[in-house]
């Protein structure tokens, strides 16, 4: 799987908490990746890893959680769970279509495309389209 292919916005939808986990993946430069994660009005979380030498995956070089908020109680649990999940390290990222399963200590998380941005692209080119085709004096 190339490089660019996983990097980008995702997303992971869980009935142990109200908002998503967000996460962000990008290659920084040569075997360094990192991996930025949060659940909305929660705590930031970012893993830098490193791409293995001739192996598949990654391994965890660093992994950082920011503590500063109390995270709302109707996404504590999904926070506290997604944190022990990264905590055990990234060790490979596979994407199928609009997928994306992480494996971190021998278990696995589906994320899908969070294409949240190309929406509201799309939104403000509908804007933009409305407002050109409309404005003709007669």
């Amino acid at each position: 799987m190339s490089a660019k292919s996983i990097d980008g916005d995702w997303e992971f939808v869980s009935d142990k908490g109200y908002d998503p986990v967000k996460m962000s993946i990008k290659h920084i430069m040569g075997s360094d990746w990192i991996v930025a994660c949060m659940i909305p009005k929660g705590n930031m979380m970012a893993s830098m890893l490193k791409k293995v030498e001739d192996e598949e995956g990654f391994k965890l070089v660093n992994f950082n959680c920011s503590n500063k908020k109390e995270t709302p109680k109707e996404n504590k649990e999904l926070e506290d769970d997604f944190k022990t999940f990264l905590e055990k390290g990234i060790s490979n990222l596979v994407r199928d279509e609009k997928n994306l399963i992480i494996t971190a200590g021998g278990e696995g998380r589906i994320m899908t495309q969070d294409d949240v941005l190309k929406k509201q692209d799309e939104a403000k080119n509908a804007k933009l389209s409305a407002v050109r085709g409309g404005g003709r004096f007669r």
